[in-house]
């Protein structure tokens, strides 16, 4: 049964990273509207990557969130005295990964604060975080992109009503890995 499950899982997030890369890849243009078109982007096949290896499963802290993290990525956590912050980075600190990102927990998210002034492009793309429909805000930069989007928690806490999930990437393969990574998150309670 649990080779079936990891086969399973496997598959849906080689499903999930095919998907991600259609409506993401190169993030041509300065599209600032809602992606809402009817057929989406026509994307070079060169850009979907290889499924990436199994995930792991993390538990946020004391929280009822999980995520998953690719091998080698670790949880860092900054308590405050009405939020949480969790980053997922290297677990490996001499490691230059090709993302970092985290989530922000709490009621009053800062949400995106990229500067776009510097010649960015920038782009919405749709998601599904938590099992609901939520927007990416991604810029494109010369030196990689930065993703952030401020969604409900639908936990109906007031402490973490709100999440902020933000990260940068180095290379659209990174930016396909890191919305991956958002995919995943997820309520279950504590065993």
């Amino acid at each position: 049964m649990a080779g079936l499950m990891k086969t399973w899982f496997y598959f849906g997030y080689a499903a999930l990273l095919g998907s991600l890369a259609l409506g993401l890849a190169g993030c041509p243009g300065n599209d600032h509207s809602a992606a809402s078109s009817a057929s989406p982007p026509q994307v070079p096949a060169d850009t979907v990557a290889a499924p990436e290896p199994l995930l792991s499963e993390q538990r946020l802290g004391k929280t009822d969130f999980v995520l998953s993290l690719p091998p080698g990525f670790a949880l860092k956590a900054t308590d405050g005295p009405d939020f949480l912050v969790y980053y997922f980075v290297p677990a490996d600190t001499t490691v230059q990964a090709d993302f970092t990102g985290g989530l922000y927990l709490g009621a009053n998210p800062q949400g995106d604060v990229a500067d776009t002034t510097a010649g960015c492009r920038t782009r919405r793309a749709p998601a599904t975080l938590l099992g609901y429909p939520a927007t990416f805000t991604i810029h494109r930069c010369a030196t990689g992109y930065s993703v952030n989007s401020v969604f409900d928690s639908h936990s109906g806490r007031g402490w973490d009503a709100q999440v902020n999930a933000f990260g940068e990437a180095r290379s659209a393969a990174g930016l396909r890995r890191l919305l991956a990574v958002f995919a995943t998150l997820r309520r279950q309670p504590a065993p």
